[in-house]
């Protein structure tokens, strides 16, 4: 059964300090008080990932880019829980909720966590692996996988698109994971627990246009329109230092 066909090219620079989370104490985390934070951010996401990075707790979030989700966000805590700090980020935006599931914050607009035209709901195929790789290239791996269910390219059993990758400023240590089976949105909870990548961000288009084959369009954080089908669905899936707003 062949692998994806993937080319690995690796470039390693000094490494951020960060202190990754294990499941038990991200709850010791959230439950911090905080003397004071102030966060100023351009729409729902930005104000969660400025917030996960903040104090380094690991996050999952799936969102539609529209008018009510980009509208700003500006206030000051004191003495709050960082929790306590979430949900009134959360709060700010109707329709959306949290859920802390394995160690992992996860915001959602409610309508798509259950909806077959969400990408996230397929199953990883079995033949998908994570052999002594690093995450974000497991994670690459992934999203081709997963756009050939939603964009058919026609390949064969576990074959792939060429491709390249490089780590960026991450040292990212190999894993190996079980994904067979699991859902899309399983498998980046669980590559977000394992790896170095602390931010998976699917952002789904304000538009009812579907893929040919019938689900939602997505784009990246900074991207301003839906990618073409064969490109469909793309997420990002970040270091906590990766997460440069602009």
């Amino acid at each position: 059964m062949r692998a994806l066909g993937f080319s690995l090219l690796l470039f390693i620079a000094p490494c951020s300090a960060l202190t990754r989370p294990q499941n038990g104490d991200v709850h010791v985390r959230l439950d911090t008080s905080v003397a004071e934070y102030s966060l100023l951010a351009s729409g729902l996401a930005d104000a969660l990932a400025k917030t996960s990075k903040h104090f380094q707790f690991p996050i999952g979030i799936e969102w539609v880019k529209d008018n009510q989700t980009l509208h700003d966000f500006n206030r000051t805590w004191k003495g709050d829980t960082v929790r306590q700090i979430l949900g009134s980020i959360v709060e700010a935006y109707p329709g959306y909720l949290l859920q802390i599931n394995d160690g992992l914050v996860h915001v959602f607009r409610q309508g798509l966590l259950n909806d077959s035209r969400n990408f996230l709901n397929l199953r990883v195929p079995d033949f998908f692996e994570v052999r002594n790789e690093i995450g974000g290239f497991a994670n690459q791996k992934l999203q081709s996988v997963v756009q050939n269910i939603v964009s058919p390219r026609n390949w064969p059993p576990g074959a792939g698109e060429a491709g390249s990758y490089t780590s960026g400023n991450v040292r990212e240590k190999p894993l190996s994971l079980d994904l067979k089976g699991a859902t899309v949105r399983e498998a980046l909870e669980r590559l977000v627990d394992a790896s170095e990548h602390k931010m998976w961000i699917v952002t789904f288009s304000d538009t009812s246009t579907l893929t040919h084959t019938g689900f939602y369009l997505t784009e990246t954080l900074w991207h301003t329109r839906p990618f073409p089908d064969h490109d469909q669905p793309i997420w990002d899936f970040l270091a906590w230092d990766q997460y440069q707003p602009h």
